[in-house]
């Protein structure tokens, strides 16, 4: 019987290899019903920057140094549920966020009022 030998590459003995940086994340935000969320803001962790969404919900994120993965997100609009992820690649999932519950608008979309900031004046 033949015995097998594998053959390892010669920096096989190196550390890992970090893991590539993004210099950029764009994603799409949006409700429960898909229906683009406007002016929602989207946090990167360790960046003192908070970036909105357009009309369409989408956002982009231009890092000014690449920021090495994995990279933690904090998505948040005013009567909806936060929600924070980590990303293992340079292409976020589009977000739905779900309404606090108890979270009334108006007829032109402003908050009218959620259960738990009581009264929202514009």
């Amino acid at each position: 019987m033949a015995q097998q030998t594998t053959t390892l590459p010669a920096d096989s003995t190196s550390q890992p290899a970090p893991p590539p940086s993004c210099e950029s994340l764009t994603g799409l935000i949006t409700d429960e019903s898909y229906q683009p969320l406007t002016g929602a803001t989207v946090q990167v962790q360790g960046i003192n920057d908070a970036f909105s969404t357009n009309a369409e919900g989408r956002y982009i994120v231009v890092f000014r140094k690449p920021v090495l993965r994995p990279v933690r997100l904090k998505i948040s609009a005013a009567g909806y549920e936060t929600q924070e992820f980590a990303l293992n690649s340079c292409l976020p999932p589009n977000v739905a966020l779900r309404l606090v519950p108890g979270t009334r608008f108006k007829r032109d979309g402003r908050i009218k009022k959620t259960t738990s900031t009581g009264k929202i004046k514009y």
